[in-house]
C-alpha cells in the first residue's frame, strides 16, 4: 500500500490594491483618476488632497500612490514633481510633434529627395548624438582588401 495522497492547496496571488490608505485622514479613500499620457491625478476622496504626478508607460497605480504619498508627507516637494510633470507634457508634446513631421517626411523621401548632411548632423543632435557621431554610423566602412571578418 502506498500513503495517502496530500491535498494540494493552492493560493491565489495577491493583487494590487487600487484604493488606498491616506496619511491625513486615515481612511481607505485614495485613487487614481484622470490619467493622460504623462500624468495622473492622485485624490483622497475624503479629505480631498489632491496632487498631480508624473505617469509613465509602465507605471501602475500604485506607483502614482507612492509619489502622492511622497509629496504629502513631504519626503518630496510638491515643486519637483510638478517640474517632473511639465518634463514629461513637453516631451509628449515633442515626440508627438516629432511624428507629425516624420509621417509628413516620409511622404517627401518617397519622391526621391535626399537628406543633405546638415540636416542628418541636426537631427542626430536632437537625438542627443554629435553631427560626426551620425554620420559615422550612417556610413559603414568596409574592410581593407575586399575581405570580410573570417579572411575570405
Amino acid at each position: 500500500m502506498g500513503r495517502k495522497r496530500r491535498k494540494i492547496v493552492k493560493r491565489a496571488p495577491r493583487r494590487i490594491p487600487r484604493v488606498f490608505y491616506c496619511p491625513l485622514c486615515n481612511q481607505q479613500a485614495v485613487t487614481v483618476v484622470n490619467v493622460t499620457g504623462y500624468s495622473a491625478e492622485v485624490s483622497c476622496g475624503s479629505c480631498g488632497t489632491s496632487v498631480t504626478v508624473p505617469w509613465y508607460r509602465s507605471s501602475l497605480p500604485v506607483d502614482a500612490y507612492s509619489t502622492w504619498y511622497d509629496v504629502v508627507t513631504g519626503r518630496r516637494k510638491r515643486e519637483e514633481v510638478e517640474a517632473e510633470v511639465e518634463r514629461l507634457r513637453q516631451l509628449h508634446e515633442g515626440l508627438a510633434e516629432e511624428l507629425v513631421e516624420a509621417l509628413v517626411g516620409e511622404g517627401e523621401g518617397a519622391s526621391g529627395e535626399e537628406v543633405s548632411e546638415a540636416e542628418a548632423g541636426a537631427e542626430a543632435e536632437a537625438e542627443g548624438l554629435e553631427g560626426s557621431e551620425s554620420l559615422e554610423l550612417s556610413q559603414r566602412e568596409e574592410p581593407e582588401g575586399g575581405e570580410d571578418e573570417a579572411g575570405r
